[in-house]
């Protein structure tokens, strides 16, 4: 009788995989995973886990303090493995940026940054594209137009909050980073000198195709001035002022003023900032001069 004894195919060596492959797999790992758990399975993991293509794109918003406290799972398993007493978020972003090895091109950093990480940011993402800053300590805003002449690839910036030097730092980025496309500013007050910096004369206008202004406090002056810059030889294609205060996002010239974008979003948007109930009656009154998000 012929022998039919079946023989189990062999577990696949994930160790003696090419270091492609296992890169090409590791694109599917979130930083966490990749910087604590994919290291210590073997050396060749090890290597491909330090290829600087899977550490190009860092997000460092989420859960950014709760990783990181002394007993965070994240901040222990990185404390074990490179054998300290206590791994910190900064500790995790000089990690990240150094995988990278000068490649880093999209890099969303998180809120309570010390200036030392920002000047090392600085010096060592020279290829970013895409930027999104927290609110800063204000040396440090005050420093980001000095800061900006570093990234020259720049083509996208997200800054929560309005930097009070914007005026300046809309000419550095005009002056040094010249694919700049998207401009996204998400609160903060939007005076009269930041919205000449937005309008049609200021060179940093004639490249910006999408203009985000939401839930800052953006008086209806401010907005019509950037609005009548919107046209031209470089149009804006979107521009959006979503829950922003100082205007009404019904108002008939506001609308007609950005009719021409291709999308044009002021959803939510109203003149006053009102607290609950009637605002208008007795001592709770305010006028357009007032809102409390300044």
């Amino acid at each position: 009788m012929a022998d039919r004894t079946t023989r189990s195919t062999p577990p696949p060596q994930w160790a003696e995989l090419p270091t492609d492959c296992l890169v090409h797999v590791f694109r599917r790992l979130d930083l966490d995973e990749l910087a604590s758990a994919a290291p210590l399975v073997c050396r060749g993991w090890r290597r491909a886990a330090a290829d600087p293509s899977l550490w190009r794109a860092l997000d460092l918003r989420r859960d950014h303090l709760a990783r990181f406290m002394p007993w965070g799972a994240l901040a222990g398993a990185l404390a074990r493995l490179h054998g300290v007493h206590r791994f910190t978020l900064a500790g995790f972003l000089r990690l990240c940026v150094a995988r990278a090895a000068g490649t880093v091109a999209d890099l969303a950093l998180p809120p309570l940054l010390s200036s030392s990480e920002l000047d090392h940011v600085a010096a060592e993402c020279p290829a970013l594209r895409r930027l999104a800053l927290p609110e800063l300590p204000p040396a440090d805003d005050l420093r980001l137009p000095s800061l900006l002449p570093r990234w020259r690839r720049l083509t996208h910036l997200e800054l929560d909050s309005k930097p009070s030097s914007f005026p300046a730092v809309a000419a550095a980025l005009a002056l040094h980073c010249p694919d700049l496309a998207v401009l996204r500013v998400t609160s903060g007050s939007v005076k009269p000198e930041d919205a000449a910096a937005m309008a049609a004369a200021s060179p940093l206008r004639g490249r910006l195709r999408s203009l985000c202004l939401d839930r800052c406090y953006l008086p209806r002056q401010e907005l019509l001035a950037i609005l009548a810059g919107c046209g031209g030889a470089a149009p804006l294609r979107e521009f959006t002022a979503r829950f922003c205060v100082g205007f009404d996002d019904k108002d008939e010239e506001v609308l007609a003023r950005g009719a021409a974008i291709e999308r044009f979003d002021i959803g939510g948007s109203r003149l006053l900032d009102e607290p609950d109930g009637d605002a208008t009656n007795g001592d709770d009154y305010c006028d357009s001069s007032y809102v409390d998000v300044i």
